[in-house]
């Protein structure tokens, strides 16, 4: 065999490395990017479902939103839906090299003019949270009062509860604006003060940074018919179970009906694993 079959070989193998490199590479990408999504709706005791989701999946990306609308009759699920329509609308249309917070600015700005030409004077509202994941980074922004944790090692991690009086009296009181007295005076801890359909629109909370999320980290978005009728505890044991993020949600809503609870409310809520 002469020099020139050997350095055939050579260039040969070399190859062939590259190749599994790459392959593994892209495994690698997939195990990462590709996310596990379980988002569930239950009317309750109710007579109007007032709550919606979106998402929109990417191969390393994805845009996923819960709003829970308030009002008489059809106005709170008008609100959502509207809100949830908008959303999915914009981000059709999104530019990745935006910053996800232009989006989220621009998404809830547009929403809030949306609900109030929807709703022609009707007294309705809906909070609304809204992520973005791009890989295994998390921001979000929320407005009003639904709440946001990580799931890691079997442990619920709050984000944030939103935009709630509770919140905002703390804030006051941190920064010296509000006495201690005053605060436990008007204290109402389930009370959102931001929603969207206010004429005088107010920003939504967004996040200062990018959350760097590991592998196996589940998001976890509920609406305050969920928080109020499900303890933390009982949350961290059904999300421990190893089931994908549709079985899990369905658990979670099973569990909290089978309690029976009187006028029990709307029930909303996304789960995503990284």
């Amino acid at each position: 065999m002469g020099t020139a079959f050997w350095i055939a070989l050579v260039f040969i193998l070399i190859a062939f490395g590259i190749l599994i490199c790459r392959f593994f590479i892209w495994i690698k990408e997939e195990k990462i990017r590709i996310y596990d999504i379980g988002a569930l709706l239950d009317i309750g005791k109710k007579q109007v479902q007032a709550n919606a989701y979106g998402f929109k999946p990417e191969k390393d990306r994805l845009m996923a939103i819960l709003s829970a609308g308030e009002g008489k009759e059809y106005a709170g699920k008008v609100a959502a839906l509207t809100t949830v329509r908008t959303f999915t609308k914009l981000y059709n249309r999104y530019d990745n090299n935006q910053s996800s917070r232009y989006f989220f600015e621009r998404a809830y700005e547009t929403a809030n003019m949306n609900v109030l030409n929807a709703l022609r004077g009707e007294n309705g509202r809906a909070y609304a949270v809204c992520l973005m994941l791009r890989g295994n980074l998390l921001s979000y922004a929320i407005m009003g009062h639904i709440n946001i944790y990580i799931f890691r090692k079997k442990e619920l991690i709050l984000l944030s509860r939103g935009q709630i009086m509770e919140e905002l009296i703390k804030e006051k009181v941190n920064k010296g604006i509000l006495s201690k007295e005053a605060a436990l005076r008007i204290s109402d801890t389930n009370k959102a003060y931001n929603y969207i359909g206010r004429d005088d629109y107010m920003k939504p909370l967004i996040s200062k940074e990018e959350i760097k999320l590991k592998r196996k980290d589940m998001v976890v978005i509920i609406n305050a018919g969920v928080e109020k009728n499900i303890s933390i505890r009982e949350l961290e044991i059904i999300l421990s179970k190893k089931h994908g993020c549709k079985k899990t949600a369905k658990e979670i809503i099973e569990t909290i009906k089978k309690k029976d609870t009187k006028d029990l409310d709307n029930l909303g809520l996304i789960l995503i694993r990284i």
